[in-house]
């Protein structure tokens, strides 16, 4: 058994290896030079514009530090326009190539650089590469990097499109976007138990959470770029003791949910029902969330915990009630917009679960156990009928101020 002061140390020195060093400590010390950075004066019949002001680099269990974004590409031109490549570069540094970006979608099919149209052609791909004359839609990123000193200050985007009719491709670099220096925040994991599957993470693939760019309030946002739907696999690595129709063959449904940091409650649901597993029924904006807390940790991040158990909220806590890191504050359950019981857990830039951003975070202590096999949207399919997943058990061993990496299964010992 690995003792508490033991798991205390390690998990400082994990929070301490968040922190920038050697020549990106010095780096994030200082402010670019005024001028610095702005690519050469290029016009281009495609814009590509990130959805947030600034992007935040998170290492996750995974091994490697994650830069995660969307942006929205469009085509003002009159005509079709084919986007070659979208590469990211690091404007301090003459604009050369910086980390390494693959995405895939549910499928595993590699849609790097690839564009999601707002409204593609019936029958057609979902990610393409030809945007039609006044398209528009986003692309993905997941730039890594193995070592924190790689991570730039600033970060632009080097286009290179096909125009139609064009003797050769066009470039340019994107105005650069700022690399935050803070680092993402700490916090415990809101379950205990083994066997935690994050079956909807981040980052290299875009599944439901992290293509979730939402027309809210007249902008684009993503609330849930770093989402985890949590879900637990038993002995046969099935979700399941009977039908899936059945709330009560769910072992796990009803689980203490666990306030993961210390923070005052800014909204509290209790009385949503619950949706029978499968397609939700009677969702909007407003009860998407299902039965929920939103929870203030200050600094201008606050933590969702969503589709709680009908009633499971203690009725001591309500909006202005102060929570401890630890303390029970529901039971996980299937309401809202919810296919089968989970717990969606995320952090955003304001109070609300939609008209937000969503905020990498780490955990400070977690056991890596393996991971599931195969591509996300099959995985899902399998595991939500019923049918087991293939769980791998690789990778295994304590994580310390990691961020959870999509695909992998965790054991949250108690406290």
């Amino acid at each position: 058994m690995v003792s508490r002061f033991a798991r205390f140390l390690a998990a400082l020195a994990g929070v301490l290896c968040l922190l920038p060093n050697g020549a990106h400590a010095q780096a994030c010390g200082e402010l670019p030079p005024a001028a610095g950075g702005l690519p050469r004066l290029a016009i281009l019949p495609v814009t590509v514009r990130p959805v947030q002001r600034t992007l935040t680099p998170v290492p996750a269990t995974d091994g490697l530090i994650h830069i995660a974004f969307a942006a929205q590409v469009t085509n003002p031109a009159p005509e079709t326009t084919t986007v070659v490549s979208i590469v990211a570069v690091d404007p301090l540094n003459g604009f050369q190539p910086s980390g390494a970006n693959k995405v895939l979608d549910v499928n595993d099919a590699d849609i790097t650089g690839k564009v999601r149209l707002f409204s593609p052609p019936a029958g057609g791909r979902t990610d393409v590469s030809d945007i039609p004359a006044g398209a528009s839609g986003m692309t993905f990123f997941d730039v890594t990097y193995a070592k924190a000193d790689n991570v730039p200050r600033l970060l632009s985007m080097r286009i290179t499109v096909q125009p139609q009719g064009a003797d050769a491709p066009l470039s340019a670099d994107s105005d650069p976007v700022p690399v935050d220096c803070e680092p993402p925040v700490v916090l415990s994991p809101p379950l205990t138990g083994d066997r935690w599957w994050n079956g909807n993470g981040c980052c290299e693939v875009v599944g439901p959470h992290r293509g979730a760019t939402l027309p809210v309030n007249g902008d684009i946002k993503p609330p849930e770029q770093f989402a985890i739907d949590w879900v637990q696999l038993n002995e046969k690595n099935e979700c399941c003791t009977g039908l899936v129709t059945n709330l009560k063959s769910w072992p796990f449904f009803r689980v203490p949910i666990l306030a993961a940091a210390a923070g005052t409650v800014v909204a509290a649901v209790n009385n949503e029902p619950e949706q029978v597993p499968g397609p939700p029924k009677g969702i909007t904006a407003d009860n998407a969330p299902g039965n929920h807390i939103i929870e203030d940790i200050g600094n201008g991040r606050y933590i969702l915990y969503a589709h709680l158990h009908t009633g499971s909220i203690p009725p001591s806590i309500t909006v202005g009630s102060v929570l401890s890191p630890g303390q029970k504050i529901g039971e996980l359950g299937n309401t809202g917009s919810s296919t089968a019981p989970h717990l969606h857990f995320q952090v955003m830039d304001r109070p609300s679960a939609l008209n937000s951003v969503g905020l990498p975070f780490v955990f400070d202590r977690q056991i890596v156990q393996g991971h599931v096999a195969g591509a996300m949207g099959s995985a899902d399919e399998a595991y939500e009928g019923g049918r087991p997943v293939d769980f791998v058990k690789d990778g295994t061993g304590w994580q310390y101020g990691k961020m959870p990496a999509e695909g992998q299964v965790f054991a949250f010992p108690a406290n």
